[in-house]
């Protein structure tokens, strides 16, 4: 849809949708080699694939991080009509590489386990190519916001497990709402979990605060160990307060521990 290679921009009280394909990765906004700041407000964003994605190519200038994004009081969505199709889906909003990110405000529906698990958003840094090992996800709010109708919401990733890259660091997810989120939301061959997080690989100073979370997943928190590179099995700096969360089997589980 919009390619975010550049730098101050704003895409305001815009219609961007039908944005589709079979096989391939489709975003409605992607940027990966501008600086930023960015703002996107006021927006229907429709995508198959990431309906808003930075990072996932490494960036041709040297240290570069997109950074003081704003995504503020739109809705992302998909048609739910497009689970009988063919069309890639994977996430609603993530990020790979990117600094300093305010989520507010926004309406965030319809995200199903297809080309990948479904979570709706992902903060997961990727040295895509192995020539970026700066590659950073860091300093992220996402605040007052609705999830809802997705197989599982949050996959929260400390380091690239495939190439070098910078620690995921400073995540508050506050005072959302977030519900129907279900294993329900599942494609042949590919089951949703229903969880509200996974979170490993070693991210640090992850804060959950006042969220109210619905889900029919067998866990709502999952904390795993190292998939890889860096050898670390620390989450350090998690705090969880002041949250209404779903027990179901396992209310909040740490692999081996």
């Amino acid at each position: 849809g919009i390619a975010l290679n550049s730098g101050d921009t704003q895409i305001v009280n815009s219609y961007i949708s039908d944005i589709k394909g079979e096989w391939q990765d489709t975003q409605a906004i992607a940027g990966w080699n501008g600086p930023g700041p960015y703002l996107i407000e006021n927006n229907h964003i429709e995508g198959a694939a990431e309906n808003i994605l930075f990072g996932g190519s490494d960036p041709a200038i040297p240290n570069l991080v997109p950074s003081n994004i704003v995504i503020r009081r739109n809705l992302v969505t998909k048609p739910i009509a497009w689970m009988s199709k063919a069309y890639t889906v994977k996430n609603l909003i993530e990020l790979k590489n990117a600094d300093t990110v305010l989520i507010e405000g926004n309406t965030l529906e319809n995200n199903w386990a297809a080309g990948q698990q479904g979570y709706a958003i992902v903060f997961t840094p990727r040295n895509q190519e192995n020539t970026a090992p700066w590659t950073v996800v860091q300093n992220v709010t996402m605040q007052h916001n609705v999830v809802r109708h997705v197989a599982a919401v949050f996959n929260i990733l400390g380091y690239d497990y495939n190439a070098p890259s910078r620690q995921t660091t400073n995540i508050v997810i506050r005072n959302n709402l977030v519900y129907d989120v279900s294993t329900s939301y599942s494609t042949a061959g590919n089951p949703g979990n229903g969880w509200f997080a996974v979170i490993g690989n070693g991210p640090r100073d992850i804060t959950f605060d006042h969220n109210t979370v619905d889900n029919d997943g067998n866990d709502t928190i999952v904390f795993y160990e190292s998939l890889g590179w860096p050898a670390t099995t620390a989450i350090p700096g998690v705090v969880i307060t002041n949250n209404l969360l779903r027990d179901n089997l396992y209310g909040i589980f740490g692999s081996n521990s």
